[in-house]
């Protein structure tokens, strides 16, 4: 997936696990994924809210620096 997305150049790749599954985690942040919020309480599994881990990957190939931006109040 990670390939494709550079291939298409897109520049962010986001993610969401359940903040109990270690391994999902684990992984995720292997491929270069960083944590980048948590939405308490939003997984409804089994009758039991859990809390969810939001996580993105900034490709190095695309985007970035080479991007048009702007500044807040700009």
């Amino acid at each position: 997936m990670i390939d494709l997305a550079e291939a298409a150049s897109y520049w962010t790749l986001q993610g969401q696990v359940i903040a109990s599954n270690q391994a999902s985690h684990a992984l995720l942040t292997r491929k270069g994924f960083r944590e980048v919020g948590i939405r308490e309480r939003y997984g409804h599994v089994d009758d039991v809210w859990h809390d969810v881990v939001l996580l993105e990957r900034r490709s190095t190939l695309t985007g970035g620096p080479g991007l048009p931006t702007l500044s807040c109040g700009t």
